[in-house]
């Protein structure tokens, strides 16, 4: 499993409008400057975490985006699922109709709990943590992820 661009740049969207929308809604021009990321390609996936909940565009001369949740209550496993998919090592983890051979797969188990410990571990990470190491790193510029 690896994490793509969009999930990447999806977490560092969402920690770009952490930090400064206490200033007011952000703007996508803004964000996207700050992250390096071509407009284009951020406003689809800010579409997707709109979709899905996670922020809200307001319009207008002093538009822009705000989380609708607060960071503690983002958790990276919310993020990678929206932009990335399920979190599954193989295909028959989330649909058992994807392998007629299921009911008899002696992997089919394993695979099930190394993908289950996957999003567990991605569930115990909050935006908030994510920021908190940000800060705690000292580094107030463009987030490596």
């Amino acid at each position: 499993m690896k994490i793509s661009t969009k999930g990447r740049y999806g977490l560092r969207t969402l920690m770009d409008i952490a930090i400064h929308q206490a200033d007011g809604p952000v703007n996508l021009r803004d964000i996207a400057e700050r992250q390096g990321i071509s407009s284009k390609y951020l406003w689809q996936i800010v579409n997707l975490l709109k979709t899905a909940g996670l922020v809200r565009g307001l319009r207008g001369p002093k538009g822009g985006y705000v989380l609708l949740r607060p960071p503690a209550a983002i958790t990276l496993l919310d993020v990678i699922q929206i932009l990335e998919g399920p979190i599954s090592l193989v295909e028959c983890v989330d649909d058992s109709s994807y392998c007629d051979r299921m009911r008899n797969c002696v992997t089919h188990s394993i695979w099930s709990e190394v993908s289950q410990a996957v999003r567990d571990a991605l569930a115990r990470v909050t935006l908030a943590e994510i920021l908190r190491r940000h800060v705690s790193s000292g580094d107030s510029g463009q987030y490596v992820i």
